[in-house]
């Protein structure tokens, strides 16, 4: 299929992608974090201004950084940029400070605090020492796998017998555990990733292809109790983020399993999330959220719908879903890498403006309209992945 020169994207509505340009600004603002922390002991979590608020090294966001930094090598290495050994040298060091995580089972996000950075790192270094971490950490997140309830319990102590809580979010954490199921690790894990992705169809999809945030289940027979939110507006609404997660999450499961249930599950998210999408191509933070303006806005949602969507559309058969699926993520990608959501201005410490951490009544609450470190991520996977499709397939 004939996409793009390898320099640039044509997107449907607003003209080229400038990967170059696009990723020398990421290298600036990048560079600045790692400056500003020499212990590397912090982590970027969001950005209003350009000072990025930061976390300690067990936190679950931890692993975005060091995961942006391999992606950032990726294109430099690829782009033949004559400092591409640095960004190597950063993402090593950076991904190095998190090796006692692989011990840390208190969260359910060892797949993003891991995979995003030592998993990024195997794939692109195949280094030997890699593989026990990740495989560690692959062990560490099942130990919060339940027989009972056939779910990985993503908050709480795993011996709590009062509440199981299970969120979403949890589909992007399972590309850890089959991994390591893969790569010397038991085969078990592959089992934990089919029930619990079997589960989260059961429980977290409404009739309409929508999701909840989160699904309460009993502790003690593993029945189903009730459909919940945190993050969104409601328990009957659809947080964009939320919706995106499912749809990636599918998306992957199918592409490594084959298994036709969860191709079906990504389509059904994906099309309930474009029916429902504004005409700039970037959700609300909740699709039922009510409220109007940039302000309101997540485009962190869409960097990871954005990569989502490349995945589908390199598993679809049906060349009028590819097409659909690659001009939507195309367009996404369009609209993140120009204002008003990107940004090349040192007063602004995100590349990625605009993005929301929760449904807020108030576009001023610390966890609306800010950057926000996974943002940055899946805009970057998403960029990568575009690339590299582009120089695989040159215009004719």
């Amino acid at each position: 299929m004939n996409l793009v020169a390898t320099s640039t994207v044509m997107t449907p509505t607003a003209g080229p992608i400038a990967f170059e340009a696009v990723m020398r600004t990421a290298a600036t603002k990048l560079a600045a974090f790692d400056r500003a922390h020499p212990r590397r002991d912090s982590y970027p979590t969001d950005a209003k201004g350009p000072h990025w608020r930061t976390v300690k090294v067990h936190d679950w966001e931890s692993g975005f950084y060091p995961g942006c930094l391999w992606y950032l090598y990726e294109y430099a290495r690829d782009a033949g940029w004559d400092d591409s050994d640095r960004w190597l040298r950063l993402a090593s060091d950076w991904t190095e400070s998190l090796e006692s995580q692989q011990f840390n089972n208190t969260h359910h996000d060892l797949g993003f605090v891991m995979f995003d950075s030592y998993g990024n790192g195997f794939r692109l270094t195949g280094r030997d020492e890699y593989k026990p971490i990740l495989i560690q950490s692959a062990l560490s997140l099942a130990s919060r796998f339940s027989e009972t309830t056939g779910m990985i319990r993503s908050w709480g102590d795993i011996d709590d017998m009062e509440s199981f809580t299970v969120i979403i979010d949890n589909m992007m954490n399972l590309e850890l555990l089959l991994w390591a199921s893969r790569n010397g690790g038991p085969e078990t894990l592959r089992e934990i990733v089919v029930r619990h992705a079997d589960r989260t169809i059961e429980t977290f999809f409404r009739p309409d292809g929508s999701t909840c945030h989160v699904v309460e289940l009993d502790a003690r027979d593993g029945s189903f109790l009730r459909q919940k939110t945190h993050q969104g507006k409601a328990d009957g609404s659809t947080w964009s983020r939320g919706q995106a997660w499912a749809i990636y999450g599918f998306a992957y499961l199918y592409q490594e399993l084959g298994e036709r249930r969860y191709l079906d599950a990504s389509l059904r998210a994906a099309e309930h999330y474009l029916d429902r999408l504004p005409t700039d191509g970037i959700p609300p933070a909740d699709f039922d959220g009510g409220h109007d303006g940039i302000g309101f806005k997540d485009s962190s949602a869409a960097a990871v719908v954005a990569s989502a969507f490349l995945r589908l559309a390199a598993v679809l058969d049906d060349p009028a879903q590819i097409r659909r699926y690659l001009d939507a993520a195309v367009s996404m990608l369009g609209a993140l890498t120009r204002p008003p959501y990107f940004s090349e201005s040192p007063a602004d410490a995100g590349l990625l403006l605009h993005g929301a951490r929760n449904h807020c009544e108030d576009s001023g609450h610390l966890f609306a309209d800010t950057s926000l470190i996974w943002g940055e991520y899946y805009l970057l996977e998403s960029l990568v992945r575009l690339h590299q499709q582009s120089a695989a397939d040159p215009p004719a």
